[in-house]
């Protein structure tokens, strides 16, 4: 497929992918869009937020190595004059020409230090708002816990996508960060925007379970008098139930190279096109190209 390339900034995208659990695939949903949109002729920067660093290691790099990377980034803002710190300094390039703002087990140390900085709600979108005009897209993966990086990346953003996987207290983490954002909406006075919702790998077996269904229908309100008996009539009554509150709901199946993806540091894209999982992170690649950037 052919697909127009864009002139750096001409339609910049900057999306957070968030979800206060670990396990969920955000960070796996990141990086194989990014590669994805890298594909398509666009100019990707991927930041990492996460003291895991997976996005980082996903994308080819050892953090270890490193002598810069985003824990500095914000120790310095808080220390230093900030007008001088620019995130352009922490930006590496990686092997699948994604650009990359790399993190660091380090950053963990840096959530203390933002308490005390009264303008720590706004480090990081700062920063993005120094670079966003070379890029057509800037994908944020935010770290699986609530906190100071999450907050900082969905208010850098325009945008966040929300990765729900099979599992149950996945889906019920979706109440607790509405929660965050509603305190965002009212002490800040910002509105934060959940764009799309990936369910992802939902071709597990954990889906087709009674108890697994009755406690969607709990989260996501309302009740269904049949029951649905077979895993593509679940997977579409839970997509219609998202997507009551979420714009865009993209359903990703379980991949069979997702995992070596990540290991070699190579997109799902280029390490094996007909993967299973593909054609869903081609979806959500397109529906997240074509939003225009602004709250």
């Amino acid at each position: 497929m052919h697909y127009a390339r864009l002139g750096r900034g001409s339609l910049i995208t900057i999306t957070a992918f968030i979800h206060h659990k670990g396990g969920t695939g955000k960070t796996t949903s990141c990086l194989q869009i990014a590669g994805i949109l890298k594909n398509m002729g666009r100019s990707v920067l991927v930041i990492d937020t996460d003291p895991q660093a997976n996005a980082t290691l996903g994308l080819g790099v050892y953090s270890d190595s490193l002598q810069r990377h985003i824990y500095q980034y914000y120790i310095q803002h808080c220390q230093d004059t900030p007008e001088k710190v620019l995130l352009s300094d922490y930006i590496i390039k990686t092997v699948s020409g994604i650009d990359l703002v790399p993190s660091h087990l380090d950053l963990v140390g840096a959530e203390a230090v933002l308490y005390k900085n009264p303008a720590r709600y706004h480090i990081l979108k700062k920063g993005v708002d120094q670079v966003k005009n070379r890029y057509d897209h800037i994908l944020i993966d935010t770290p699986p816990f609530l906190g100071q990086f999450l907050i900082n990346g969905m208010i850098a953003a325009d945008n966040s996508v929300m990765v729900f996987s099979s599992d149950i207290f996945a889906i019920a983490g979706y109440d607790h960060v509405n929660q965050i954002i509603s305190d965002i909406n009212e002490i800040l006075g910002i509105k934060i925007k959940i764009r799309m919702g990936i369910l992802n790998r939902w071709d597990n077996h954990q889906v087709k379970t009674e108890t697994f269904w009755e406690k969607v229908q709990q989260f996501f309100g309302g009740t269904q008098e049949v029951r649905p008996d077979t895993l593509q009539e679940i997977r579409t009554q839970l997509e219609k139930r998202v997507s009551v509150e979420i714009p865009d709901v993209v359903i990703i199946s379980e991949g069979k190279e997702v995992s070596h993806s990540l290991k070699q540091g190579i997109p799902l894209i280029t390490l094996a096109p007909d993967d299973p999982a593909l054609s869903g992170f081609s979806k959500a690649a397109s529906i997240i190209d074509s939003w225009k950037s602004g709250r």
